[in-house]
């Protein structure tokens, strides 16, 4: 009887003690809560549409790139909500405040609310994260006017780890830049737009 209060004891320590050790998982989201900025009414009217986001990436964990072809997962840290929804909602954000437009929004089109003078699809063919370097991107964007003239620009470059923080947290922050930097490429284009 009492080796096996014994056993049953030692079962439920050893058991505890293998979920003390592994760390509990982060949800992280690439939203950083800037506050809304009061914007015009009588500027581009934007429906930030269809977004792909490579599957290697799209995933609940952080995907971490380290030497030459391999990746790891990271358990700790995933993503609030999947970035293929997340990335267009955030880029509408921040050409709403660019182009201090209040007419901005991550829908089709025709679920917008109010006429269209831009529609933008993204198609990500590369969001890697670097360890110890930052952020791999390149991005083909497409904005279509309701005039039905069209433009394909590409941004593509890297974003580095802005400050020395913790690896996981630099990197988050680094997702962040990146996508407000695609979002001033295209600011500038619709900017120049003629007629527009």
């Amino acid at each position: 009887m009492k080796i096996a209060t014994l056993l049953a004891c030692m079962t439920a320590i050893a058991t505890l003690g293998a979920c003390a050790s592994a760390p509990p998982a982060r949800h992280v989201t690439l939203d950083d809560n800037r506050p809304p900025v009061s914007r015009a009414a009588l500027t581009p009217a934007i429906a930030v549409g269809r977004t792909n986001v490579p599957d290697l990436v799209d995933r609940p964990q952080l995907v971490l790139r380290t030497e030459g072809n391999q990746v790891t997962l990271s358990e700790q840290y995933r993503w609030a909500e999947p970035l293929r929804r997340e990335i267009p909602r955030l880029i509408a954000s921040d050409l709403g405040e660019l182009l201090d437009s209040s007419r901005v929004a991550a829908l089709a089109a025709e679920e917008a609310g109010f006429p269209v003078d831009f529609k933008l699809t993204l198609d990500f063919q590369q969001l890697d994260a670097v360890v110890d370097q930052g952020v791999d991107v390149d991005v083909l964007w497409r904005l279509e006017h309701r005039n039905g003239t069209s433009f394909v620009g590409r941004s593509s470059f890297r974003q580095p780890l802005a400050e020395p923080a913790a690896e996981h947290t630099a990197l988050v922050a680094a997702h962040r830049s990146a996508v407000r930097r695609v979002a001033s490429d295209i600011a500038k284009k619709i900017a120049a737009w003629p007629n527009r």
